[in-house]
């Protein structure tokens, strides 16, 4: 492997400005002047080795569907996992490379009869993020599905972990800085037809009730505990209300939509309005769910 640290190759080592907003969900963001997509374990393993002999810290993106990237250039290194994305079964267990898409290995369960993450469908980004935000649907979370997992420590050693040693939280498996590289799942046997009746049946209801067809980062505040950030924010009454090019949805007071030419600036400046809203009339401060870069 050692080769890799001089050739030169796109993929592996891309020293041109790549913009960033078109690789988000949000379609906002400016420009990285460092951005890596590693093909392999191995690849990805000597490229944190490397930056962090550099003293660089990078940022590493899946699927772009809850980070809000700023509106100027991006000093930190971007390591982009999308082409990890080896997909395999064995009986009831399929395990996914951390840039799987989450709606891949959905629809994989499906056909195969695979029961239990039907529950997520409808969230977008991948695998590892998956993992790393402990994503929830249906009274769900991800984690509750989750055997093994493959990491890279920041020292840049593979570590595998059973889902059952996991520290997971609402909105956080707790890895410590560790990069995932791959997660397995446990699935159930069930009808292909009924399962996808019931995705069908939970997409529904997520087209009707979430701006799904909008560009957004999906929910931007985490609930407190007993509340449900949306409920607070449409109680104030600025479900609706603008800044520049982005919106908080008329659709869920929890989404924030970019309009078309929101900057990274229009949208902190909702964020910080709802906070301080929100704790000046219930007392309660809101986190953001969303990760700002």
């Amino acid at each position: 492997m050692r080769d890799l640290l001089t050739r030169p190759t796109n993929d592996f080592d891309r020293l041109d400005p790549v913009n960033l907003g078109p690789r988000t969900t949000f379609k906002i963001g400016g420009r990285a002047r460092q951005f890596y997509t590693p093909r392999t374990v191995e690849e990805l393993s000597l490229l944190m080795t490397r930056l962090a002999d550099m003293g660089e810290k990078p940022f590493i993106l899946g699927g772009g569907a809850n980070v809000l990237f700023p509106d100027g250039d991006y000093e930190r290194p971007v390591i982009c996992t999308s082409a990890l994305d080896e997909l395999t079964v064995k009986g009831t267990r399929i395990t996914a490379a951390a840039g799987v898409r989450l709606g891949k290995l959905i629809q994989k369960s499906l056909r195969l009869g695979l029961g239990g993450l039907e529950v997520f469908v409808g969230i977008p980004g991948t695998c590892g993020g998956a993992v790393n935000m402990n994503a929830g649907g249906r009274g769900w979370a991800f984690g509750e599905r989750v055997t093994e997992l493959g990491v890279l420590s920041p020292e840049g050693s593979v570590e595998i972990l059973k889902g059952s040693d996991v520290d997971w939280d609402y909105r956080t498996a707790n890895l410590d800085g560790a990069v995932v590289l791959w997660v397995t799942v446990e699935l159930g046997r069930a009808s292909p037809l009924n399962l996808r009746r019931r995705a069908g049946l939970f997409m529904r209801q997520k087209v009707a009730t979430q701006p799904l067809h909008a560009a957004s980062a999906g929910c931007i505040f985490r609930n407190p505990p007993g509340y449900r950030a949306g409920e607070l924010i449409e109680r104030i009454g600025l479900k609706g209300t603008a800044s520049g090019g982005a919106r908080i949805s008329p659709c869920h007071a929890n989404f924030i939509v970019n309009e078309g030419k929101a900057t990274a600036n229009d949208v902190k400046s909702l964020v910080r309005k709802v906070q301080n809203l929100v704790e000046t009339q219930f007392g309660i401060q809101l986190e953001t769910e969303v990760v700002l870069a």
